[in-house]
């Protein structure tokens, strides 16, 4: 009898665990953020980053940008878990439709890009394909999350930002760097250097034809020479020796020897720019399944390759 309730109850666990990972269920979005990272490879530095971008565009514009990260999918591929994912949660604007979710299924290597209804004809799948491979790829194939999904939400951030003409937020780490200055010419330098020569010239001239029209009268000191202007005539005399009378007493000052008097009372407290801003949570958008995986020639940390999700809409 027991061990047929032993027998029972390793079926029972084994169904269940094979249960649990034939069948993956689409994970609840997060209330305070747009990044959900079930497989924990993100910093909440990414997090942040990748926050206050999708902050920024659905002031500016309504589209959001959401982050997804889980070790497996199930028995649903990457682009059905993604797609179905993105429509739970409601990525973007419910009447634009202009939301972007990027999936990470680190356990199979593999990822994919979905976007809304509203940017399939902006973000085509091989647009999205260049920015991922452009942008993400690389620091995928190394294990480093980090940088690759930052890099690839500042490239998504820029490509939306030009498709809604919207002016990039530099403040928020996104958008084109500015540009470096250029060095000026030769022609140029040179051309600086003459003119401040004649500006000199110039100076110099009208400082002479000053002293000839206007000749300054030099009277002879005591103690350095030649001084001009002259000193004021001495009125006081003790004994048969002049000397000037002792200047007065200066007032007392607070903010003398005597030490820091202290402040005054001002105060100041952080200005709400400098405070991180929280996400509000995703407006509603829908997708049809457009969007682009992850290339087949893309390289694994095993060091073979093998084939990712493709583009395209599901039937």
């Amino acid at each position: 009898m027991k061990q047929t309730k032993r027998a029972l109850a390793g079926l029972a666990l084994a169904a269940a665990l094979l249960t649990g990972s034939v069948f993956a269920a689409v994970p609840a979005a997060s209330e305070n953020s747009c990044v959900l990272d079930e497989a924990n490879v993100l910093s909440e530095r990414t997090e942040q980053a990748v926050n206050d971008l999708t902050i920024a565009l659905d002031e500016a514009c309504g589209a959001q940008i959401g982050v997804l990260t889980v070790e497996f999918t199930g028995d649903s591929t990457t682009a059905d878990f993604a797609v179905d994912t993105f429509n739970a949660w409601g990525v973007g604007d419910p009447d634009k439709n202009n939301g972007v979710l990027l999936l990470l299924v680190t356990g199979a290597e593999d990822y994919y890009c979905a976007v809304g209804t509203g940017l399939e004809k902006d973000l085509t799948p091989q647009k999205v394909d260049d920015l991922l491979w452009n942008n993400l790829e690389e620091g995928f194939a190394k294990g480093d999350y980090d940088a690759g999904v930052v890099a690839f939400t500042n490239a998504m951030y820029d490509e939306l930002c030009d498709i809604y003409g919207v002016q990039p937020d530099q403040s928020t780490g996104g958008g084109a760097p500015d540009p470096v200055p250029e060095r000026p010419s030769f022609v140029a330098r040179v051309g600086s250097f003459f003119t401040l020569t004649i500006l000199m010239v110039v100076l110099i001239f009208l400082v002479v034809l000053g002293r000839i029209l206007h000749p300054v009268r030099y009277v002879r000191s005591r103690w350095f020479g030649y001084s001009y202007p002259p000193p004021p005539p001495r009125r006081h005399f003790y004994g048969g020796w002049s000397r000037r009378p002792p200047p007065p007493p200066r007032p007392p000052h607070s903010g003398g020897p005597g030490g820091f008097g202290g402040f005054g009372g001002g105060s100041s407290r952080p200005s709400s720019s400098s405070r991180p801003k929280s996400f509000g949570g995703f407006s509603g958008g829908s997708s049809r399944g457009s969007g682009a995986g992850r290339r087949s020639g893309g390289s694994s940390r095993s060091g073979g390759s093998r084939s990712g999700g493709g583009a395209g809409r599901r039937k």
